[in-house]
């Protein structure tokens, strides 16, 4: 099974994946593409990349899950986060250039969605803190535009196939492996 942990920045997504990956070993992870991109991505004054940074980052996840053939593999981030981080980013990211990266970014990020069988959605709670630097609102907000990407469908990505399957998972981390682990049971 491909699978993809979507979430907000300081949700858990890293200590989930590490726990799950130490329960399913056969499962290859695949780092979110800004802990092999950092350096090269140009950043806004207060609310993370600059739309280029953006694309690069959201080119660098779509290769990333369309490229890698594994059978079991487990990417932190899908490329649907990025939509929510453009939407949600007001610093840098005049109307004009939100809808233009939308616009240019939905397409590619719809192809690259058959390449997954799961998102899990690591909702933002009070059970896992962001880091004191970081802007509560901001992470809230992505999270808000997060859930609309994958539960509502606002940007139209997912056709009748039901694939990928998308699952909010608990905002309780000591009940997120659990459900991830029995989402991901093989078939018998």
């Amino acid at each position: 099974m491909r699978v993809a942990v979507s979430g907000s920045h300081g949700t858990g997504k890293s200590t989930l994946i590490a726990a799950f990956v130490d329960l399913r070993p056969e499962y290859r992870y695949e780092p979110e593409a800004y802990e092999t991109l950092a350096d090269d991505i140009p950043l806004t004054s207060s609310e993370g990349p600059s739309p280029e940074g953006l694309r690069s980052l959201l080119d660098f996840t779509i290769a990333a899950i369309s490229e890698r053939s594994e059978a079991c593999v487990v990417f932190e981030r899908s490329p649907i986060d990025y939509l929510a981080y453009a939407s949600a980013c007001r610093d840098a990211w005049s109307g004009p250039t939100t809808r233009e990266f939308l616009a240019a970014a939905v397409p590619a990020v719809r192809t690259s969605l058959r390449h997954l069988d799961l998102i899990a959605l690591l909702p933002v709670s009070d059970a896992v803190r962001a880091r004191p630097d970081e802007d509560e609102r901001f992470r809230k907000r992505v999270d808000e535009r997060l859930r609309r990407a994958l539960i509502d469908d606002d940007f139209d990505l997912f056709d009748d196939r039901d694939l990928p399957r998308v699952v909010e998972l608990s905002p309780l981390p000591a009940r997120q492996i659990a459900e991830l682990m029995r989402l991901t049971e093989p078939e018998k």
